[in-house]
């Protein structure tokens, strides 16, 4: 357990290869710290330690207000925790915005950026649907109303993922959070990695505050300029993902000052995030 000089509480995961370079990884939406020991095996590979921390209203760490900045900030306060000079930063999913914002709040420290299947500023990119729920409810946030918007998110959030949460056994739960996925997407998860993420999900999902925050922090006005980003950034999509698509990561990259894109053929979500973790590790 660490706690943050405001008095929040987090918990931080150190995995990978313990003499290694340090990578901070930000997991994705929703998610925990121990999303990051679905690709130690890739870290140790690559001379890697991994750190991970849970976000604001996930798995007991204490929630914020909504925002980008302050989580990249946070990442600061546990690389100081852990004695961190420079590192790079990687960002999974949801997890990519923030992954922005912690070179933003340290740009002499962090060394690179990895975005990996990340979420950009979907109401920018995606075409205007007037009959979206999470369009009004963001409308909400943008007037002023930020409690209305996340009470919203999470009643929504409750609805969808209330029965899941019910499941006993892991490998039903897994099926059930993942139903309709295409199996190609899957390959990557196997027996000990399905354990995790089931792990994973029932770290992340009781209490809705995390899952709330981050769709009104990434999926409303961000607090952060993309364009101010100084370091290299590496983005990596998937060319068949249909949860974050590549347009996410062509929007960032004509606004970064010094990113280089990356698509996968033929990758889902899944895969993208984390299944081409070689690769992603040897670009930082």
């Amino acid at each position: 357990m660490m706690v943050f000089p405001d008095g929040r509480r987090t918990t931080i995961r150190d995995g990978g290869d313990p003499a290694g370079r340090p990578v901070l990884f930000h997991h994705g939406t929703p998610s925990t710290r121990l999303a990051a020991g679905l690709v130690d095996a890739a870290a140790v590979r690559h001379g890697v330690r991994l750190v991970s921390f849970d976000r604001p209203g996930y798995a007991g760490a204490d929630d914020s207000p909504p925002g980008l900045a302050s989580v990249g900030r946070d990442a600061i306060a546990v690389a100081d925790a852990l004695g961190l000079d420079r590192f790079a930063t990687v960002g999974v999913s949801g997890g990519g915005p923030y992954a922005l914002a912690t070179a933003l709040a340290a740009p002499g420290r962090v060394t690179a950026v990895a975005v990996v299947a990340g979420i950009g500023p979907w109401r920018l990119i995606n075409p205007v649907d007037p009959g979206d729920e999470e369009r009004d409810l963001l409308a909400q946030a943008d007037a002023g109303d930020t409690a209305a918007a996340l009470a919203g998110f999470r009643r929504g959030l409750a609805s969808e993922n209330g029965d899941i949460l019910a499941i006993v056994d892991d490998e039903a739960l897994v099926d059930a959070y993942l139903d309709g996925a295409p199996s190609d997407d899957l390959k990557w998860l196997d027996a000990p990695k399905r354990r995790l993420w089931a792990a994973d999900m029932r770290a992340g999902l009781p209490s809705l505050d995390g899952y709330a925050r981050d769709n009104v922090s990434w999926g409303g006005v961000w607090d952060i300029d993309v364009t101010a980003v100084t370091v290299p950034v590496h983005l990596f999509y998937g060319s068949a993902d249909r949860l974050v698509p590549p347009s996410h990561g062509r929007w960032l990259a004509d606004r970064l000052p010094e990113a280089t894109l990356t698509t996968f053929p033929g990758a889902g979500h899944g895969t993208a995030s984390y299944d081409r973790w070689d690769e992603i590790f040897a670009a930082l």
